[in-house]
């Protein structure tokens, strides 16, 4: 059944849920995917970026796949009130994004986000014996960074006009496009090697201390690539969203970023992220940045034996003046991110153009 016959099927079924319903915290069960699915339409109607989670079946497969776990807030009559969880969300497989945090429109007010966000944290990390939790967090307003700070999760990146505001939120934030903080929870603490250029290495080190991570900052050695390009492709259509994750970096790399600006469209955005234990990642890195791409983060732990750089980048300039940031800590990040897009303006390639 295709997405648009699901959502039409969600609407026609009634979910009208009286506003005063005291509710219990428990894991995600089987019975709960249909309440997921009229959740998710009750709030996004039929603009969430994701089909599966229209489908009830679907949703249950992948809970029963062990790629999601989520806390459900339930009724005493046993509907979906809410719900937060975590997905498997990179290419490590203990790699984890607390995300997915939903709450009918009637049932807010009470605390239950908190209670959601408390009770994830505490239990489904454990239960998905994940290495790293990861966040986003939308910079329109400070409660989810303050989540994420109460919780642990620690900044490590920025996303400029990361993804339509639609897709996070219902409500009109005045911006078409949300920008996001990313934060991280390692818990797991190996000691990685890390080869990083040297305009990032002291704001790297900065988060390894915050974090307390264990890494070995390689010397910098001869940029060389690859002979070809190890990336894997993942296309996000309706949200203008093209990822790279470059396992290997070679000449092709370029012509691997055209396309995903091509495929992203004037108003979207392309994100790569490199393996730093891979000897190709420095030389692709300048050459990306070489296109007019910038910082967007370092990702703890993302290919497991070792961390991720991100790059990111737009048709149009990155605007840092209207993010909403609960405190300073991210600022070390913004202001590397600030200065290497300034730098990046001066010797952007036409986005989409060889």
């Amino acid at each position: 059944m295709d997405r648009s016959m699901l959502i039409e099927r969600l609407r026609m079924q009634e979910y009208a849920v009286p506003a005063d319903q005291d509710y219990v915290l428990s894991q995600f069960t089987p019975h709960d995917a249909l309440g997921v699915s009229r959740l998710t339409c009750a709030i996004y109607g039929d603009q969430h970026p994701f089909d599966y989670v229209y489908d009830p079946a679907e949703v249950a497969r992948l809970f029963a796949s062990g790629s999601q776990y989520a806390i459900i807030a339930r009724s005493a009559e046993g509907c979906v009130l809410g719900m937060i969880g975590i997905y498997r969300c990179g290419p490590w497989p203990r790699l984890f994004e607390l995300a997915q945090l939903m709450i009918l429109s009637n049932q807010r007010g009470k605390g239950m986000a908190m209670d959601l966000w408390r009770q994830a944290m505490a239990t489904l990390p454990g239960v998905a014996g994940a290495g790293v939790i990861f966040g986003e967090a939308v910079c329109t307003h400070t409660f989810s960074q303050q989540m994420c700070q109460e919780s642990g999760m620690l900044p490590c990146g920025i996303v400029l006009d990361a993804i339509p505001s639609k897709a996070y939120d219902t409500r009109n934030t005045g911006k078409p496009r949300t920008s996001l903080l990313l934060t991280a929870k390692p818990l797991d603490r190996q000691t990685l090697p890390a080869a990083l250029p040297q305009w990032c290495r002291d704001e790297y080190s900065t988060m390894c201390r915050a974090m307390s991570l264990d890494r070995t900052l390689l010397p910098i050695g001869p940029e060389a690539l690859a002979q070809h390009s190890e990336v894997d492709v993942t296309h996000y259509a309706r949200v203008g969203c093209v990822k790279l994750l470059v396992r290997r970096a070679g000449p092709d790399l370029e012509e691997l970023a055209v396309q995903g600006e091509r495929d992203a469209g004037a108003e979207g955005i392309v994100q790569a992220a490199f393996d730093l234990s891979e000897p190709s990642a420095q030389a692709g890195i300048e050459l990306l940045r070489t296109r007019g791409y910038f910082f967007g983060g370092f990702l703890p732990c993302w290919f497991g034996h070792s961390d991720g750089l991100l790059l990111q980048r737009r048709r149009v300039q990155p605007c840092f003046d209207d993010l909403t940031l609960l405190n300073d800590a991210p600022a070390y990040l913004v202001g590397l991110a600030r200065r290497d897009a300034a730098a990046a303006a001066t010797r952007t390639a036409a986005w989409g153009e060889p």
